[in-house]
């Protein structure tokens, strides 16, 4: 195995371990995000504000795992904080399902806590691969099961909510992460620089486009998640049911822009960046003058081609410009500000939408994102004139 942090495991043993952590582990954080805001809401009787709260809360939990813990850890002892981190969060879903008014709060942050210290280790041991083509289809190999996990996590729990409650669907869920929980002792953990202080992070053009680009998408992206289902519920009266089949929808587009990247990925990175941004409005354009469920649902379908593209592009930006030994503390300092950006767009959207409803708030991300859009555009004129950028910029 010519891979760095790896035992004997084949490169197909070794995709195989990463593809499945990454849909067990993926798939059952979706449903908890999605459906701890519809508990939170519905069964426990918490307002919009206190809904966002608790997924900032949640979030802020991550971050603080992310960024003080995992970031920190030499490989050895970020291997055993993964293994009990996945025996946690499965025992903290299965809690889930009988969690009351002050329990939710705990839940929510230890969930918020444990996936901080699994998320980062997956997308790591994913960009370890030395063959920078090899490395690069990998990674969206790996996005592409997120995608995936996306999709069929939404639409198995559509289908569950037709026979058994919402509590009941975190007990299923415990068994996906039960999977993540028998594969983590064999992902890979590399050997790291020892003076991790010195990582270029700012300083990256790469890292810095990486942010820009996650970030024009992140923004909504955690409105969507937080407030859409009970906006679809309140304005168009739908189901439980069908709330959660309108983000199956959300991440198909989201799947078919990802299978297109990692067959074109060999790409100019710029391009797709503004392509991404671009295409964020347009959607947010659409579900602003939605006057039905299903010009809603059409927005969100637009929406999920930039969800698909964001990520994995900021991924491969972050893998191109940084080596195997300090992808970690890239990594894990990339996650740890998407949690900084769950922790306020959240607390920040749910009061806002009590006073201006959410199609305002809505229309307030679009200046966001075209901010995002210029300073994506000048970092990338700058990174043409060092005339270090790695291939394909």
């Amino acid at each position: 195995m010519n891979r760095p942090g790896f035992t004997s495991l084949s490169f197909a043993q070794s995709l195989v371990i990463i593809l499945s952590t990454t849909f067990a582990v993926r798939a059952s954080n979706n449903m908890l995000v999605t459906s701890v805001p519809l508990l939170a809401h519905y069964d426990l009787g918490l307002s919009q504000t206190y809904i966002g709260v608790l997924s900032a809360l949640t979030s802020a939990f991550t971050f603080l795992a992310t960024a003080l813990i995992n970031i920190r850890l030499g490989s050895r002892a970020r291997r055993s904080a993964y293994i009990i981190s996945n025996v946690g969060y499965a025992a903290v879903l299965i809690a889930f399902t009988y969690s009351n008014l002050l329990t939710v709060w705990i839940l929510s942050g230890a969930a918020g806590f444990l996936l901080g210290m699994i998320m980062p280790n997956i997308i790591t041991s994913a960009s370890l691969f030395p063959d920078p083509v090899t490395r690069d289809r990998v990674l969206t190999l790996y996005t592409i099961f997120l995608s995936f996990s996306l999709i069929m996590g939404p639409a198995i729990e559509a289908y569950l909510l037709l026979f058994i409650g919402l509590r009941e669907i975190f007990l299923f869920f415990s068994l996906f992460a039960v999977v993540s929980v028998i594969l983590s002792p064999f992902l890979a953990f590399p050997e790291e620089r020892k003076d991790r202080s010195r990582v270029p992070l700012i300083s990256s053009f790469g890292f810095r486009t990486a942010l820009y680009n996650i970030m024009a998408y992140n923004v909504p992206f955690a409105i969507l998640i937080a407030f859409a289902g009970i906006y679809e519920g309140q304005v168009f009266g739908i189901s439980l049911s069908m709330v959660t089949a309108l983000f199956s929808i959300f991440f198909t587009t989201s799947l078919a822009s990802r299978i297109f990247l990692s067959i074109r990925v060999k790409g100019v990175l710029r391009r797709r960046m503004y392509a991404t941004m671009v295409l964020s409005v347009f959607g947010i354009a659409i579900l602003l003058i939605s006057w039905n469920v299903w010009v809603f649902a059409i927005a969100l379908a637009i929406l999920g081609i930039p969800h698909g593209l964001a990520y994995p592009l900021s991924v491969l930006s972050i893998s191109r410009s940084f080596k195997p030994e300090e992808r970690n503390v890239a990594n894990s300092a990339f996650f740890s500000i998407l949690m900084l950006i769950g922790i306020f767009v959240p607390l920040a959207g749910g009061y806002f939408i009590d006073l201006f409803g959410f199609k305002l708030v809505m229309l307030g991300i679009v200046f966001i994102i075209a901010i995002l859009l210029l300073l994506t555009w000048r970092t990338f004129i700058e990174w043409n004139r060092t005339n270090k950028a790695d291939y394909q910029h």
